[in-house]
């Protein structure tokens, strides 16, 4: 997606036993389910279709002179209103984050947010009406450290479709 909502984790880890390895797959498959499991519900809250749910890695905090020294996994997915759907999107929301402790709404630019902790993930949903009828979830993993000869390794391994 080209409006890129999600925020980043402030959790960042370090490790020079390749840990990273199993906890960005770890954040990779738990975010794919996560938006699996949210886009046929929020679907039909909104009486709607879902687009393009994807995910793929990308780097969180930069090394100098130029690289990435840490990468987290991002999975996202527009839902897409119908006719029927509430005239607020985000009402419906909060139920589908009941597994979250804490779930808090903002304002951004033209519309608002709601970002809820889910594990070691975090749940940003957000709603834009001068941008259109519609919702971006984004789940975002931890930002985790990686050693520089991975950098490629990690940013070259494309889109993850999430149908």
């Amino acid at each position: 997606m080209a409006d890129d909502d999600s925020a980043t984790s402030p959790d960042t880890t370090s490790d020079a036993n390749g840990s990273h390895r199993t906890r960005l797959e770890s954040d990779r498959a738990e975010a794919g389910e996560l938006v699996r499991g949210l886009t046929p519900r929020l679907v039909a809250e909104l009486v709607g279709a879902a687009q393009s749910p994807r995910g793929s890695f990308r780097g969180c905090r930069g090394r100098a002179p130029e690289g990435i020294a840490a990468v987290e996994y991002v999975a996202t997915v527009r839902i897409d209103a119908g006719p029927a759907a509430p005239d607020d999107l985000l009402q419906p929301v909060p139920a589908y984050l009941s597994g979250s402790d804490d779930v808090v709404e903002s304002t951004v630019p033209g519309g608002r947010r709601l970002t809820a902790p889910w594990g070691d993930l975090t749940v940003t949903v957000t709603t834009r009406p001068a941008a259109g009828d519609f919702l971006l979830v984004t789940v975002t993993g931890g930002c985790h450290d990686i050693p520089a000869d991975e950098q490629d390794e990690w940013l070259d391994r494309g889109v993850d479709d999430l149908t």
